[in-house]
């Protein structure tokens, strides 16, 4: 009862009280700084480590493993995931919101400073920054399974994943790091090759006619109008092994032309790429999609989108060990 006894018998001052708080507001408004695209401080942060001349496997071993090991006693750390390619380790690590990321930046760079004597000579100092806004991508996806393997959790995410979510609007790029990329590999018999006075050359020409698919022209049936291509694509090893080349014998150029099978002259493996980047999740190995927006694109709305149930995921994701980070 007072403020209103206040308030009825000085209302001039209670104006003049009412005007100072509007004038303080309009000024700490016109005083607040503006930003289209304003850094926002995530809960992550990144440790860049430059390797020259190392390969993926090695920069795993011996310096994303140690620095994964360095971080996981940093409080308020969530988890870990670490990419390891020829020449560079980036592990980043994610804290739980509300973490004071000053706390954690000054933590993480005395646990690595812990450990640095550990790596090898020949690195560069690691590189330990917080992430914002400016990162990219807008949304990371990491993928891990007891029950698949490394190759078929890479399958799952190239043939599966990646095009769905590059079709959702204003993603620019879906890339896939990780995992273990199937490859069919034909290893040439030098010494049947000089036997049979067939060039290395003439064999790779064989094989990658063999592997393409051309168009053939139209056909007509009745009223429709066929598109007619000619496949060359194998379904199995056994295909490709018992593919026909046909060259001629370069020992003797009149002869008859040679035919032999691709197995007569070369071996074929179904094996994997040779990796060059490692992708980890807690120290365990892991296939990440990174989601890259358009110029036009709208973050928030991409990220909603992918994780939506309705997107329409495959059943199997939601059965596997996923992590999300949003960028």
């Amino acid at each position: 009862m007072g403020l209103t006894k206040v308030a009825i018998a000085r209302p001039i001052f209670i104006f003049m009280l009412m005007a100072a708080a509007i004038l303080m507001g309009w000024i700490a408004y016109n005083s607040m700084r503006v930003e289209q695209n304003p850094d926002v401080e995530f809960g992550v942060i990144s440790i860049t480590t430059i390797y020259p001349g190392a390969g993926p496997e090695e920069i795993a071993v011996q310096v994303s493993r140690k620095l994964e090991e360095s971080v996981s006693g940093v409080n308020g750390l969530q988890e870990v995931v670490s990419i390891s390619q020829e020449g560079v380790s980036i592990v980043t690590a994610q804290f739980v919101i509300g973490t004071d990321m000053n706390e954690a930046l000054n933590e993480t760079r005395s646990a690595v400073d812990r450990i640095v004597g550990q790596l090898p000579n020949e690195i560069e100092k690691p590189v330990i920054n917080k992430a914002n806004t400016a990162s990219d991508p807008v949304l990371t996806m990491v993928l891990k399974s007891e029950t698949l393997d490394n190759q078929q959790l890479r399958d799952l995410a190239d043939d599966k994943l990646k095009d769905r979510f590059a079709r959702v609007a204003g993603v620019a790029q879906v890339a896939v790091t990780g995992g273990d990329q199937r490859e069919i590999q034909v290893q040439i018999k030098k010494d049947r090759l000089l036997a049979l006075g067939i060039g290395a050359t003439d064999v790779w020409n064989a094989v990658r006619a063999a592997t393409i698919n051309l168009p053939s022209g139209r056909v007509k049936r009745g009223s429709e109008e066929l598109s007619v291509r000619v496949l060359g694509e194998f379904k199995t090893v056994e295909e490709i092994e018992n593919m026909v080349i046909s060259v001629s014998d370069r020992t003797n150029p009149s002869s008859h032309p040679v035919i032999v099978r691709l197995k007569d002259v070369a071996s074929v493996h179904d094996a994997t790429v040779e990796r060059r980047i490692y992708s980890r999740l807690d120290g365990d190995d892991s296939v990440t999609l990174a989601i890259q927006k358009a110029k036009e694109g709208n973050a928030v709305e991409i990220s909603k989108a992918i994780l939506e149930p309705q997107f329409g995921r495959p059943s199997l994701v939601d059965q596997l060990e996923t992590e999300y980070g949003i960028e």
